[in-house]
C-alpha cells in the first residue's frame, strides 16, 4: 500500500492544483467549472485502471502470484505504467466530457496545462519510492556521482542503501515536463489573443505527444522498468501513442490543405528506427565490427553508451520537432482560413 508520506503528499498536492487550474480554465471557456470534481474523479479512476492494467499485462508478478486479485488491487507505485496513466487520463477526460455533455475538444484543451502539471507531480514523487526513476551514471557512459560532485545533492541525485549516489531521472523528467507546460501555456495565451485559432483538442494532443516523447527517451536508462523479452514496454506504447497523434495531426492538415502523410510518418519511423538501432548497437556492438576500422571501433567501444544515448536523445528531439512543425502549420492554416472567412462575412 502507499505508505510514503512525501509520495502521497505530492500526489494529493498535484491533484488539488490541477483541479483548481482545470476549473479556472473551464471558467474562461464558459464550460461550467462546477463539474471539475466529478470530472477529475473520472480522470483519476481511468488513469489508475489503465496504468495498472498496462503494467500487469507485461509483468511477471501476475503470473507467479498465488493471489492475482491481490496483485490487481496492490497500490505499489512501482507497479504502474506511466504511459498507461497518461493514456487513461486522456480517455478519462473524453469520457467525463461526454458524460457531462460538454464539448470534448474544448475540455481537452482546457485540461492540457493541468495535465502537464499533474504529470510533473507524479514524476517528481517517484524519487521518494525506492529505485523508481533512478539510474546509474555509468549507464550513460559518464563518471559515477561521488561526494562533492556537482550533482551530488537532492533532488538531482539520491543515495541508495549502500551509500552510492544514483541519478534522479525523475527530476530531469519533471524539468522537461515543466518546460512542456510552459510551452502549452504560451500556446494557450496565443489562442486567447488570436480568436481565429479555435480550441480543437490539438493543444492537449501536443502535450500528450511531448510527455510520451520524454518518457520514451528516459525509460531505457532506468534501473527499474517493465521489460518484456528485452523490449521496454513503456517505450513501445509511448511510440505507438506518438504515431497515432502524428497521423491524427496530419489528417487535420489534409482537411485544410493538400497534405501528405508520407513525409512526416516516414521521418518518424526513420527516427524511431535509428533510436531502436542505437539501443541494439549499445548491447551488441561486437556484431558490427565489420562496419568500422579497428581504431574507430576501439574509440566507439570506449564511448559506446555516451554515443548511443546522444543519438537516442537527438532522435527523440527530432520526433518532437517534427510534431511541433506540423502543429505550427495546422495553427497557421486554421488561423488564415478563419480570418479569410471573417473578412468575407464583414
Amino acid at each position: 500500500m502507499l505508505t510514503d508520506f512525501w509520495y502521497v503528499a505530492l500526489l494529493v498536492s498535484g491533484l488539488i492544483l490541477a483541479s483548481v487550474l482545470f476549473a479556472v480554465r473551464l471558467k474562461k471557456q464558459n464550460l461550467r467549472p462546477v463539474f471539475v470534481l466529478p470530472m477529475m474523479a473520472v480522470i483519476l479512476l481511468t488513469a489508475v485502471i489503465s496504468g495498472k492494467i498496462l503494467y500487469l499485462l507485461f509483468s511477471s508478478n501476475l503470473i507467479v502470484s498465488d493471489n492475482w486479485l491481490a496483485e490487481v488491487f496492490h497500490l505499489n507505485p512501482a507497479e504502474f505504467s506511466f504511459t498507461g496513466l497518461l493514456a487513461g487520463a486522456s480517455l478519462g477526460t473524453i469520457l467525463a466530457a461526454r458524460l457531462i455533455k460538454l464539448p470534448v475538444p474544448e475540455v481537452l484543451d482546457c485540461f492540457a496545462l493541468p495535465f502537464c502539471l499533474l504529470a510533473a507531480f507524479v514524476r517528481f514523487a517517484e524519487i521518494f519510492v525506492g529505485d523508481l526513476g533512478l539510474a546509474e551514471m555509468a549507464t550513460f557512459g559518464l563518471e559515477e556521482i561521488s561526494d562533492g560532485s556537482v550533482l551530488a545533492f537532492f533532488p538531482f541525485a539520491i543515495r541508495d542503501q549502500w551509500g552510492q549516489w544514483l541519478l534522479a531521472l525523475s527530476t530531469l523528467e519533471t524539468i522537461c515536463i515543466i518546460i512542456t507546460a510552459f510551452m502549452i501555456l504560451l500556446s494557450s495565451f496565443r489562442s486567447h489573443r488570436d480568436l481565429s485559432i479555435p480550441c480543437d483538442g490539438a493543444l492537449f494532443e501536443l502535450a500528450l505527444f511531448i510527455l510520451c516523447a520524454i518518457g520514451f527517451f528516459f525509460e531505457t536508462a532506468k534501473i527499474s522498468g517493465v521489460v518484456f523479452y528485452y523490449v521496454h514496454v513503456e517505450q513501445v506504447f509511448s511510440a505507438l501513442i506518438m504515431l497515432i497523434l502524428l497521423i491524427r495531426l496530419c489528417s487535420r492538415l489534409s482537411h485544410i490543405q493538400k497534405h501528405s502523410y508520407r513525409l512526416p510518418v516516414t521521418l518518424f519511423f526513420a527516427f524511431l528506427t535509428i533510436n531502436a538501432f542505437s539501443q541494439y548497437f549499445m548491447d551488441k556492438a561486437w556484431r558490427f565490427t565489420f562496419l568500422f576500422s579497428e581504431s574507430v571501433f576501439d574509440w566507439l567501444s570506449d564511448h559506446l553508451c555516451l554515443v548511443c544515448y546522444s543519438v537516442m536523445m537527438l532522435t527523440t528531439i527530432c520526433m518532437i520537432v517534427l510534431y511541433l512543425l506540423s502543429f505550427r502549420k495546422l495553427r497557421s492554416y486554421t488561423g488564415a482560413e478563419t480570418k479569410l472567412s471573417s473578412g468575407k462575412e464583414s
